[in-house]
């Protein structure tokens, strides 16, 4: 008696194989810059918000003190250091006074600066300040955007 059983293959050739490295190779490269500037622009905006907490503190303490000058050298040493506190650090902010205020000591017209760290991914990301009147800006190179809503973030 002769047995015929069929012979049925299972699993993938390796065309099919083939096939869908490469769409999951393509889908990658589309996905990855993109996830890269979300990254890039989230780090940004956790630290303008630091750049806001550091500035209602400055408002706060002077409440406290009852004037600029009075906080001053103690906001520059607390707020005046490497961002953020945990993790690797990718930005340094200094707290000083608007382009053309004398004095080293902060006034009313106060600006802080956050200044990329080199060799880090914000390296080519472009400074962020915001001043005293709450406008936000982020400087690459010679071109500059500010405002007081998120046009700096894009």
């Amino acid at each position: 008696m002769i047995n015929s059983s069929k012979h049925t293959q299972r699993g993938f050739t390796l065309v099919e194989m083939m096939i869908v490295v490469a769409i999951i190779g393509v889908l990658a490269a589309i996905a990855y810059p993109s996830y890269q500037r979300y990254v890039i622009k989230t780090k940004r905006v956790d630290m303008m918000t630091e750049m806001q907490n550091i500035a209602s503190e400055i408002e706060s303490r002077k409440l406290a003190q009852g004037s600029y000058g009075a906080i001053s050298a103690k906001v520059k040493t607390d707020f005046a250091k490497a961002y953020p506190t945990q993790g690797q650090a990718l930005y340094d902010v200094s707290i000083g006074n608007v382009a053309g205020v004398t004095g080293t000591d902060l006034t009313s017209q106060w600006l802080i600066t956050a200044t990329p760290k080199t060799n880090t991914q914000m390296a080519s990301d472009g400074n962020l300040t915001l001043n005293h009147q709450g406008v936000k800006c982020r400087a690459i190179d010679t071109e500059k955007k500010c405002g007081t809503g998120s046009e700096w973030n894009d």
